[in-house]
């Protein structure tokens, strides 16, 4: 797979965002930053929708996930966050009672967010940022990938107490953007589809000192 040089700059410009906020002066104590780890599965819906002869589908399969965050304690109950979120995933065109190989691509994303414990466990998590499709020039990316796209995206994360240590976390995570590409707009699409993806995460978490937080 050949990804095209904007899209390495976008992966860069994000790993260095999130570095950013790790070592951004807050006059917080280095206990209140910590950084999070993780990895699970992914569905999208579809991409793109058509009907010539017969109708058909292109989306991305069931595909593995992995999320780092950097998050600052803002105050009691309340913390801010920026994450880089990576899924590779391969594309399916599905057809006529059949599925077939139609690429495959690199979703990389960056969002920042607002955190709020709930109670027993629980929090809760809105954010937003801005998605990219890495991948080569071929099929609905023959002209390009449609550059960035906004995205929003909320999570419901519980934390079990292991007594006094609490590192893992179980995380389920929604996002929504809009897409298009040139190529398609080339072939009369003219409105833009929404893409909804569901993950769920399983993560562990270090404060800036070492030790395990949720």
């Amino acid at each position: 797979m050949t990804v095209g040089r904007s899209d390495g700059r976008t992966a860069r410009r994000a790993v260095a965002l999130v570095a950013l906020l790790a070592v951004w002066p807050s006059g917080r104590p280095a206990a209140q930053v910590s950084f999070h780890v993780s990895i699970g599965v992914r569905h999208s819906s579809t991409l793109v929708h058509d009907s010539v002869v017969v109708p058909f589908d292109l989306r991305p399969a069931l595909a593995p996930t992995l999320l780092v965050t950097v998050r600052e304690e803002l105050r009691p109950g309340w913390s801010a966050d920026g994450t880089i979120d990576v899924t590779p995933s391969s594309l399916r065109r599905h057809e006529g009672g059949g599925a077939f190989d139609a690429g495959s691509f690199t979703a990389l994303a960056f969002t920042v967010g607002l955190r709020r414990e709930i109670s027993w466990g629980l929090s809760a998590r809105a954010g937003f940022g801005a998605l990219k499709y890495a991948t080569a020039q071929t099929g609905v990316f023959r002209e390009g990938s449609g550059g960035l796209f906004p995205l929003v995206t909320a999570a419901a994360t519980f934390t079990p107490r292991f007594g006094e240590r609490r590192q893992l976390a179980f995380e389920a995570r929604y996002d929504f953007h809009r897409f298009i590409t040139p190529a398609l707009r080339t072939q009369g699409f003219r409105a833009a589809r929404s893409v909804h993806r569901v993950a769920l995460l399983a993560r562990l978490g270090w404060a800036a000192g070492g030790q395990p937080t949720p």
